[in-house]
């Protein structure tokens, strides 16, 4: 009887050792914030999918190939025939310069700037299921993380969407004005 009481001690014992064992584990008692974790990670990781989609450098020839233009326009056009025309396409390239300044800035800095929120969603995750963070660090790092993340999302989207508006405008203009410089290089050569 006395090792049946025992061994009935022992296992009652084992099974609250297991039981606070179990529900002391950070992971579990922080399901909910953890999942929220992974799921800012996934946006992450889609918008770096959007970002590395980004030519750079395609948008830098565009921005170079206006700005030659431009300044041929200014060596040979002359204001007095202005073509209404010629003057809106002009227009519109002009702004695909001004609207993709500083590209390779910008690729740097919305790259490091996806990498570093990344990095502190990691760590955070990290430190949550090491258990190394109290309820309120938890709960102020995650919001913290978050709306840096927003922030960043609305960067990068919003470059992202400006940059695809930007091609189909130098699509549009930019073949119409090398067409112009072509006829007015034409006109002057016949003079």
């Amino acid at each position: 009887m006395n090792k049946m009481v025992r061994f009935f001690s022992a296992t009652v014992v084992m099974f609250f050792i297991g039981m606070s064992m179990t529900s002391c584990d950070p992971a579990d008692t922080y399901k909910a914030e953890l999942t929220e974790i992974d799921s800012c990670l996934k946006r992450i990781d889609t918008l770096e999918a959007l970002f590395d989609g980004i030519d750079f450098d395609t948008l830098q020839i565009m921005v170079d190939h206006v700005n030659s233009n431009e300044a041929t326009i200014k060596d040979i056009y002359e204001p007095d025939t202005l073509d209404p025309r010629f003057g809106r396409y002009v227009t519109e390239s002009k702004m695909i310069r001004k609207t993709l300044t500083n590209l390779s800035s910008k690729q740097l800095n919305y790259g490091d700037e996806l990498n570093a929120v990344k990095h502190q969603f990691m760590d955070l995750e990290e430190d949550i299921t090491n258990g190394i963070l109290t309820d309120e660090q938890i709960k102020e790092y995650l919001t913290v993380e978050k709306e840096a993340l927003k922030k960043v999302d609305l960067t990068v989207m919003g470059f992202y969407d400006t940059q695809k508006l930007e091609k189909e405008r130098y699509y549009y203009a930019v073949p119409e004005v090398d067409s112009y410089i072509e006829k007015i290089k034409t006109s002057i050569e016949e003079k």
